[in-house]
């Protein structure tokens, strides 16, 4: 037995040993590629990214989120900030996350947050003194906010770059909105950082990689991605990818969002999508590419003091490009008005990039898809034009209400109603005489392959328009505007018809899904909501249903040549209305007693309760809300609580089951204000003869003494009532009554304060205050009747926003005091005067990278605008 132990023991040692050698040359290579990575940063930032590992050990050793200033010179300004980043956004497995703030705009201060503008932000995982990531935030026009963001990390080589090394993206705020891209852990994770970065306004983004032979950066992959948004509306209506390698063009995607909605950024309609000359369908991504960028249309940058090489000039993009003959185009439009990720479930975001079409794999009509991840083969209308002979032509028919590419080799929709991803019925569009317009549409309910209705277009009226925003809009807005309602009266008198010839054959199950707002057993509630209340959405299902009570109709035992000549030659001229005219005379029937609008509004209607209360979870608290924002008051202080705009979430009904609402640990949001003994945002001080007298108790004791009801609850709005009486001079004292409100899918809570009692001959002056922040920039206009500041508390919070609206015309000054600001209006007995309260969280934002304080005080002097206006 001993030597059979001896012998296991062997072999157990020399695995261990093995195993041992193995990690150890695993932990070598990994330090060995940590150098190389840490080498390769060094390479273009210097001394920059080298980690002091004093002040390494200092800060790691206290506590997390502190700042440590490091003033080099002496001369009392610091030159850069480090602390251990404590936001909950990053991921557990990079932490510690150590950052080391360089200032090289002059703009930090000792004691002060670091801005991201103007700044140099180097950070290490795991605090080992090694460089990660580095962003550098540009203020070009020295007017403290952000203009350039430069992302670098590094890289090992792939399919789209041969080399390891450095990796830059950078991103361009041309619109100067201060709204660039987002991060997790310092780098870009698509899911869900592409959610929280802006990608839209007027920007601009390139991709590049270090070649360090050449001492170049090349533009690679997407250089450039452009974003247009020509009336500055913060909606962008024009997007264009160039896919490439330096000046080599291999791919070009061009989307617009036509007619565009309020609040919608992202709601992109149309794309072109083309390969290039050089492009094979055999070699695909590996062809060999002959689209060279002229000289003349590119423009050079520098990256930290290295040049780039060119990409395709942003101002004269769209020009140059509608003047490029592609090797094979398709055009894709999103007819259900639904650009989400076709095959990722967890991936249903609105797409930035614009219309991304599925890959056309049918023989002899292939098509790549260009860019992921795209819409799908479903519910989207396909042109595939094979071998253009020139530029790409466009018109719009008003016959079918639709833009169309002109000498399209194939043009179809493959329909599914009901998103269970089987095809339901297809259209074809045909161009029987070969001149590039198409003539002729072809259906197949069935999905059998053939087709089972079709009718002439007719060609009379067609307009050849440019692929310019303004064209789509303007031959497209009167159809959105008017042609929905025209098929809903010809829908409803189709479906009467139908009842006529034959007793439930009206039934259509398409109309019956839209009567039920879209909720179907593979229909989230999110993507009903969504389709139920896109007119664009709206338009594509009336047409498929009216298409298919057509075709019942014409099969069925309704045989009048005299009304089928009348209506096949009105439906040929896509004539909607005189249609349900013909179908009215004919069947004899009454129009519906319901339009359009109700209808449609009727479905829309949303029963789910978007206000809330709650006075139980810790008296003498009351809480209000919005599922955009909260409120809290007690003891006549007003507070606010800061909400992730995007998740719409009501937190009132269960707040005395949240985890400590103090940190933003919630996923929701946190309380965003340190009230400590002052007004908050909105308390208040009356004034009376010149002594001011706070609506404030802290002890509970006492006068002002405070009662408190419910007024009024909705879904969409509740009211409550504080009345704090015993204010003022104890021989006459007043009562003052405050009405806050707060309304459905609104950041602001309006408060009706009403004074009563006093003496008569009283001088009576009102003090809306606001607590000062201990970094804060402080706004104010008498003549908008705003008051606001920007800045920050501590480190658990991050940046916020305040502000006030009152009356201008009651305007009496501004005060100052060592812990709140307060506007000073006129105030008189018995008569309501109304002010309105709001916070601003930065975490809180979708698109939190980086707004100024300025972006901050427009969004106030907007809102009272709006009030003022309304009055």
């Amino acid at each position: 037995m001993k030597p059979m132990f001896h012998h296991h023991y062997l072999r157990l040692t020399y695995v261990l040993v093995v195993f041992v050698l193995l990690l150890t040359t695993i932990k070598g290579y990994a330090q060995e590629e940590r150098i190389v990575k840490q080498k390769a940063f060094e390479h273009v930032f210097g001394d920059a990214v080298k980690f002091d590992p004093v002040m390494l050990e200092k800060v790691k050793a206290d506590t997390p989120g502190k700042r440590h200033y490091v003033d080099k010179d002496g001369d009392g300004k610091p030159e850069e900030v480090w602390f251990i980043d404590i936001e909950p956004r990053h991921n557990e497995n990079r932490r510690p996350i150590l950052v080391k703030v360089i200032d090289e705009s002059g703009y930090l201060e000792m004691g002060k947050e670091p801005k991201k503008c103007g700044s140099l932000w180097v950070a290490d995982w795991h605090a080992d003194g090694m460089v990660d990531v580095v962003i550098n935030y540009r203020d070009l026009d020295g007017d403290g906010d952000l203009d350039i963001m430069e992302w670098f990390t590094y890289g090992k080589k792939n399919w789209r770059v041969n080399i390891d090394g450095l990796r830059a993206l950078v991103s361009t705020d041309d619109g100067d909105d201060n709204l660039l891209d987002y991060d997790i852990d310092y780098v870009y994770y698509q899911i869900p950082c592409q959610n929280h970065s802006h990608f839209g306004g007027n920007e601009s983004f390139v991709a590049y990689y270090l070649n360090s032979e050449r001492n170049k950066w090349i533009p690679y992959f997407e250089n450039p991605f452009l974003f247009y948004d020509a009336d500055n509306n913060g909606i962008t209506e024009e997007v264009i990818r160039v896919e490439g390698h330096e000046d080599i063009v291999r791919s070009i995607r061009w989307s617009f969002n036509v007619k565009q909605v309020a609040g919608k950024q992202r709601d992109f309609d149309v794309s072109i999508s083309a390969c290039p000359k050089g492009w094979t369908e055999k070699q695909d991504r590996d062809s060999d590419f002959k689209m060279f960028l002229p000289e003349d249309q590119t423009e050079t940058f520098n990256i930290r003091g290295i040049p780039t090489g060119p990409v395709l000039k942003r101002a004269t993009a769209r020009e140059f490009l509608d003047t490029v003959t592609w090797e094979r185009v398709i055009m894709t439009w999103n007819e259900n008005n639904l650009n989400i990720a076709f095959d990722d479930p967890d991936d249903n975001i609105e797409r930035w990039e614009g219309i991304i079409n599925a890959a056309s794999t049918d023989s002899g009509f292939y098509m790549p898809r260009i860019g992921a991840p795209d819409c799908g083969p479903l519910n989207k209308r396909y042109e595939l034009l094979l071998t253009p002979q020139g530029p790409n032509e466009y018109y719009f028919n008003p016959a079918d209400s639709r833009v169309h590419l002109k000498y399209s080799d194939r043009t179809w929709i493959h329909v599914d109603y009901d998103y269970d991803k089987v095809v339901d019925m297809s259209y074809a569009w045909l161009d029987t005489n070969h001149d590039g317009i198409m003539d002729r549409i072809e259906i197949d309910f069935d999905n059998d392959g053939q087709p089972d209705d079709s009718w002439d277009i007719a060609v009379s009226r067609i307009k050849p328009i440019r692929w310019t925003f303004q064209d789509l809009t303007d031959v497209l807005t009167p159809v959105l505007d008017n042609e929905p309602a025209n098929k809903y009266f010809l829908i409803k008198m189709l479906t009467s018809a139908l009842e006529t010839t034959k007793k439930g054959s009206g039934e259509n199950p398409i109309l019956n899904l839209v009567e039920k707002s879209m909720r179907d057993k593979n229909i989230s509630e999110d993507i009903a909501r969504r389709l139920i209340d896109s007119d664009k959405t709206m338009m594509y299902y009336l047409s498929l249903i009216q298409d298919s009570q057509i075709a019942k109709l014409k099969k069925s035992a309704y045989k009048n040549k005299s009304f089928w000549k009348k209506f096949n030659a009105a439906r040929s001229q896509g004539n909607t209305q005189y249609m349900t005219k013909l179908v009215k005379k004919h069947f004899k029937l009454d129009m519906p007693k319901e339009d359009y609008l109700t209808w449609i509004n009727r479905l829309r209607k949303e029963d789910k309760k978007r206000v809330a209360w709650n006075n139980q979870w810790l008296p003498p608290n009351w809480g209000w809300e919005s599922e955009k924002a909260a409120f809290r008051f007690y003891l006549g202080h007003f507070d606010l609580f800061g909400k992730r705009q995007w998740l719409d979430t009501l937190i009132m009904p269960t707040i005395a089951e949240i985890k400590n609402y103090h940190f933003d640990h919630n996923g929701w949001g946190m309380d965003i204000l340190h009230v400590g003994k002052t007004a908050g945002c909105g308390g208040v001080t009356l004034y009376v003869n010149d002594v001011a007298y706070p609506v404030r108790n802290e002890t509970e004791k006492g006068n002002p003494a405070f009662t408190y009801r419910l007024v009024n609850e909705t879904s969409d709005k509740v009211t409550l009532e504080f009345i704090a009486k015993g204010v003022g001079p104890e021989n006459a004292p007043y009562t003052v009554i405050m009405r806050p409100s707060a309304y459905a899918g609104q950041v602001h809570s309006s408060i009706e304060l009403v004074v009563e009692g006093g003496s008569p001959g009283d001088k009576v002056e009102l003090g809306i205050g606001m607590v000062r922040l201990p970094e804060e920039t402080f706004y104010s206009n008498e003549v908008s009747g705003t008051m606001g500041s920007w800045g920050f508390q501590d480190t658990e919070i991050g940046w916020i926003g305040m502000g006030i609206t009152f009356p201008p015309k009651e305007f009496i000054r501004f005060d100052n005091f060592k812990e709140e600001h307060q506007v000073v209006i006129n105030c008189k007995s018995g008569i309501p005067i109304t002010y309105h309260i709001q916070g601003d969280w930065l975490r809180g934002r979708q698109f939190p990278c980086f707004p100024s304080e300025q972006d901050w005080f427009d969004t106030l002097d907007a809102f009272a605008k709006k009030i003022n206006d309304t009055l």
